[in-house]
């Protein structure tokens, strides 16, 4: 039987659904009326391009009446290029990772194989053309103030080139990278609230 509003969460890079944060989210979303899905990416040597196909399969092949994303830090990367790829009724960014092409410095030689094929998958994410691509209704997008300044600015930078008006900039005071933070959790649940 299909879920009406199913709600997808992914995870940040090297976590999993297991984590404390996660299933707090989906607590909190299932008690609004979602049915959470906690996605658990296979990240061990992979790239953002092979962890957002993983995702798409599970998205398109999960029925649903609406379909809403969730995804922090990386994991709002891979929901960011997903969502230029298929439709949902909303975009949950939480703490969008700052590793598009316009983020990037030169490429380290010193890196291992994986990091650089990571970094030269990273140098083809152009930020501001996939921003005018998002095909979710609505979109939040959600920040710490104490989070690291290239995080804020690739934030802002790519709320301001999402060209949607069903668009919401949340800040959240003294809050650091951190989605399992009581006030980033009670953030989260007032704005799909509020928001969605």
């Amino acid at each position: 039987m299909a879920q009406e509003k199913t709600i997808f969460i992914i995870p940040g890079f090297a976590q999993h659904p297991t984590n404390k944060a996660y299933i707090d989210i989906a607590k909190i979303l299932k008690s609004e009326g979602y049915y959470p899905i906690l996605v658990d990416i296979p990240w061990k040597n992979t790239t953002i391009s092979q962890n957002t196909e993983y995702f798409l399969k599970l998205y398109k092949k999960t029925k649903a009446e609406k379909k809403y994303i969730l995804g922090f830090s990386y994991g709002a990367m891979i929901a960011f290029i997903a969502s230029t790829k298929v439709r949902s009724e909303g975009l949950i960014l939480c703490s969008l990772s700052p590793y598009f092409k316009e983020d990037l410095r030169k490429i380290n030689k010193n890196l291992s194989l994986l990091m650089t094929s990571r970094y030269e998958d990273f140098s083809k994410l152009h930020c501001e053309t996939l921003a005018k691509k998002i095909k979710a209704k609505k979109i939040l997008m959600l920040y710490g103030s104490q989070e690291a300044r290239t995080l804020i600015k690739r934030v802002t930078g790519a709320f301001n080139q999402i060209s949607s008006k069903k668009k919401h900039l949340i800040r959240i005071s003294k809050t650091k990278h951190e989605i399992g933070n009581k006030k980033y959790l009670n953030t989260i649940h007032q704005a799909t609230r509020e928001l969605l």
